[in-house]
């Protein structure tokens, strides 16, 4: 048993990161086939016609901020984002979009599962890979909607790369509480306040959670350490004041007046709650409950460097609960609803963290105030990652009884992949440029896209229409020049 534990320990992470590799494979040769779609033709306009005109690329992106500022929706900072597509380049460039979300989803949450446990939980760069990895693999492979939440510019910069944003965000406040000295200190405001600009401007329901969170932070240093408080102030204020710029934006009056009428603050709190509950009790399936029961033995090592007392820790779930649902809020107050897809994932990615942080709060509370009290607990670590064996052959037979794998980003690529249909998909589109780009062809028709049932929700998001006064159809009119673009009847 001990060796076993010792060679789990040693190479264990090795075969997570080799798991991480594997699994975005099939992700990853599926981007080759992306490609842009619905809004991306909107907000990548002013930005290419900058570039086609030989000026500044950024001048478009302005134009397009401020004018959508005004007339549509305040995130400002995240309407940059949107008009900085692939698309505004080129579209054999879009293949870029889910590789620009990973970088983002696993730059944050490796840098954050690092700052949290090897520099401030004492553990190693082995404890950072057996925490990171497994919240990583099962983020990206049961997320719901892959096509919002990776392939799709336009959502996926919005939700999941702000997302990753806020990641390290947290992480520069974590690493802010760390810091022993001016150039540590001046590390962490510094790039913190630059993602706090990004998220305090981009989607409300990373904005609100940022805000929330730097706040706490705050409140924290003025209690505990007044020296870092004011350094702290910074990124706070920032995400407060961009959070603050984004929601006055006058253009969100213009959208709000062509939605739901909000349901009220109080009914929104409530449903957000209630609606934070379902997601708890929908989202653990057999290989997210086993990997969590995989974590533990990490979790339990991870209590025993710290100095932190794990008191009352009802308190802290119910706490974190409310934090979490506080994610929910922004959408149910205007429109009445959870959100779309691309908005759920990134409540999906924070649920893994919440169970997280909660398994490392009671093992810590177990092991500070429970087992002290009882006899013959010396075996307790030792017995926990000899269960590792077990929990490991159980998530593999689940996976494969019960063919989770299918239901998988990983899975869902491989066979879009396998039966061609992927490639089909790209093969329409390119086809379609040869019109597009023709300047003698001035009101395009073109053939409806054959599409598997299979790539929806992953890389196909809608075509457009035979009507060409419908807005996606004069968006892409707009972007090629055209008078016109429809489907032929």
């Amino acid at each position: 048993m001990e060796q076993s534990v010792r060679v789990w320990k040693k190479y264990g992470p090795w075969l997570l990161l080799a798991l991480l590799a594997v699994s975005l494979i099939p992700f990853l040769m599926l981007a080759r086939y992306n490609w842009p779609s619905a809004d991306d033709y909107s907000y990548a306009l002013l930005p290419h016609e900058a570039m086609l005109d030989g000026e500044c690329l950024l001048s478009g992106t302005w134009h397009a901020v401020w004018s959508y500022y005004k007339g549509w929706q305040g995130t400002f900072t995240a309407i940059g984002m949107m008009t900085l597509t692939p698309l505004t380049f080129s579209e054999y460039l879009y293949w870029l979009t889910p590789v620009v979300m990973l970088i983002s989803l696993c730059g944050g949450t490796f840098k954050l599962a690092d700052t949290l446990a090897r520099r401030a939980l004492g553990g190693s760069w082995r404890q950072t890979v057996f925490l990171a990895v497994p919240l990583l693999v099962l983020s990206i492979q049961f997320v719901a909607s892959p096509k919002d939440t990776f392939y799709w510019w336009n959502g996926a910069v919005y939700y999941t790369f702000t997302y990753g944003i806020m990641l390290l965000m947290v992480e520069r406040l974590v690493a802010l509480k760390l810091a022993q000295n001016r150039r540590q200190t001046l590390w962490a405001v510094i790039p913190g306040t630059l993602c706090a600009l990004l998220v305090g401007g981009s989607n409300y329901v990373s904005a609100l959670l940022g805000t929330l969170l730097a706040g706490l932070f705050l409140l924290w240093f003025l209690w505990q350490d007044r020296k870092k408080f004011l350094p702290a102030l910074i990124p706070t204020a920032v995400v407060a004041a961009a959070f603050l710029v984004s929601v006055a934006a006058p253009g969100n009056q213009v959208r709000q007046g062509l939605a739901t009428p909000p349901i009220g603050a109080v009914d929104a709190v409530l449903r957000s709650i209630e609606q934070a509950w379902a997601d708890l009790l929908e989202w653990f399936s057999w290989p997210v409950l086993l990997g969590f029961l995989l974590m533990i033995p990490l979790l339990w090592g991870l209590t025993g460097k710290t100095a932190f007392r794990f008191r009352l820790p009802p308190l802290f779930t119910v706490f974190s609960f409310l934090l979490f649902a506080a994610q929910n809020a922004p959408h149910f107050y205007a429109l009445g609803v959870a959100g779309p897809e691309r908005l759920r994932s990134i409540v999906f990615y924070s649920f893994f963290w919440l169970v997280t942080a909660n398994l490392w709060y009671w093992l810590g509370w177990l092991r500070r105030a429970v087992l002290p009290r009882l006899s013959g607990t010396g075996e307790v670590p030792r017995l926990l990652w000899a269960a590792v064996p077990v929990l490991l052959v159980l998530l593999v037979f689940t996976t494969v009884h019960y063919r989770y794998y299918d239901e998988s980003t990983a899975g869902r690529a491989m066979d879009v992949l396998a039966d061609g249909s992927a490639q089909h998909y790209w093969q329409q589109q390119a086809a379609r440029l040869e019109q597009y780009w023709d300047p003698d062809v001035t009101d395009v028709r073109v053939e409806p896209l054959d599409v598997s049932w299979k790539l929806h929700d992953l890389i196909y998001n809608g075509d457009i229409h035979e009507d060409p006064e419908v807005w996606l159809n004069q968006a892409l009119a707009n972007f090629y020049h055209k008078h016109s673009v429809a489907l032929t009847p």
